[in-house]
């Protein structure tokens, strides 16, 4: 009777600490302006057009064509820069400064589709300063990038945040 009573005992203790340990604080709800975790704000899929270097004349017939914005997974502020294989063939890593929404790669950083290399340059995104032709505001965005397979030329590459609708996926400039 005594040892029942004693292992009734120790089955509680043992209980109560069970619960105990599955019962934890709540976490404290603060992300630092430059956390990957802002990154996500900012990445995405846009709708980009290449320009030649004057910034308005359209490259090669000149469509806009969806990129996505994604992050690297090294848990820091780099992220792709990929147009899913579209004539351009840019798949590239970049860095971006969360502070002032730029970004740029590396001097001859690795273009993966092409097995050569690009220089991304003067990238800016713009927070809400697009009006898409469904009447959204979303992100805007540019940047200019030299590739190894035209060395000493460099593309403009201007567009905006995707919205999901279909009458924004290829606005005119």
């Amino acid at each position: 009777m005594k040892l029942n009573i004693l292992k009734k005992i120790s089955y509680l203790f043992l209980s109560l600490a069970l619960i105990t340990s599955f019962t934890s604080c709540e976490p404290e709800e603060s992300v630092a302006a430059d956390s990957p975790l802002v990154l996500q704000e900012v990445m995405g899929s846009y709708w980009i057009i290449a320009l030649e270097a004057d910034g308005e004349t359209p490259a090669y017939g000149g469509e806009y064509n969806k990129f996505g914005f994604y992050n690297s997974g090294a848990n820091d502020m780099s992220f792709w820069l990929d147009d899913y294989g579209a004539w351009m063939e840019l798949k590239a890593k970049s860095t971006i400064d969360l502070n002032s929404l730029t970004f740029s790669s590396e001097a001859n950083t690795d273009e993966l589709i092409t097995g050569g290399t690009v220089t991304i340059t003067n990238g800016k995104i713009t927070e809400n300063s697009y009006t898409t032709a469904s009447g959204s505001v979303v992100d805007e965005i540019y940047f200019e990038a030299e590739f190894d397979w035209d060395p000493g030329y460099t593309y403009v590459f201007k567009g905006h945040k995707s919205t999901g609708i279909i009458a924004d996926n290829h606005p005119s400039f």
